[in-house]
């Protein structure tokens, strides 16, 4: 497991109300024995030493070191709950910030992915590109600078009065960001009960075999978690 680093903070945005799985709470789903909120938690806390905020509502339990906010009013979406999450870190200029949604049972796999190298200077970040059937910048799942999120959120901000209801694409496609391109099951989310079945499948394949270590959560080699 990496260190904590003191320059990445995280945001977990808790998504919308689930309406296309029966109003569920996407932050309280349980698929593979584990909750949406704390599986995200458990990926990013290690890493962002300068801070996890879950933007979910007040009836959401948050893994202990992880600090709750909500947007204002409830319901704005997801670029208002970054927002929202960015005034509840005291980042540094030089900060990084990993923006993930918490219906993204995949983090534990792509977050590596993002920090594995520096930015390049002239980058405000690095997104996912990856989807079904084609892939696409996924803004869900990506580092940036906390100053450039800063930035285009309160241009977005003062240019259309609120961030109630605007996109996350319509805001950060204007930054300049690198990307890594994976497979669509990395970043696949859970917006229905399709979606629900297939993450279940994927964990019930992750069995135990020879030389395997458990670590109270899954089992691992030195290859990581072993799938069949």
């Amino acid at each position: 497991m990496s260190a904590p680093r003191s320059d990445v903070a995280a945001i977990v945005v808790g998504g919308g109300g689930g309406e296309r799985l029966g109003g569920v709470s996407k932050p309280d789903l349980v698929l593979g024995g584990e909750r949406l909120i704390d599986r995200a938690c458990a990926a990013l806390v290690p890493v962002a030493g300068a801070g996890c905020v879950a933007v979910v509502p007040p009836g959401v339990r948050v893994p202990a070191g992880v600090v709750r906010t909500l947007e204002d009013p409830p319901g704005g979406g997801p670029l208002a709950g970054i927002d929202a999450g960015l005034s509840a870190l005291a980042l540094g200029g030089d900060a990084l910030v990993v923006v993930v949604s918490v219906d993204s049972p995949g983090v534990g796999e792509f977050v590596p992915l993002l920090l594995a190298e520096p930015l390049g200077e002239a980058a405000d970040g690095r997104i996912l590109r990856g989807g079904d059937p084609e892939p696409f910048d996924q803004y869900l799942m990506g580092v940036y600078r906390a100053s450039s999120l800063r930035r285009v959120i309160d241009e977005a901000a003062a240019a259309l009065g609120s961030l109630r209801g605007v996109g996350v694409r319509r805001v950060l496609r204007s930054l300049a960001l690198e990307r890594v391109d994976v497979g669509a099951a990395a970043c696949r989310d859970v917006d229905t009960a399709e979606d629900v079945a297939w993450w279940e499948g994927r964990f019930a394949r992750a069995l135990p075999c020879e030389n395997a270590v458990y670590d109270g959560r899954s089992w691992a080699s030195r290859r990581g978690v072993i799938s069949q």
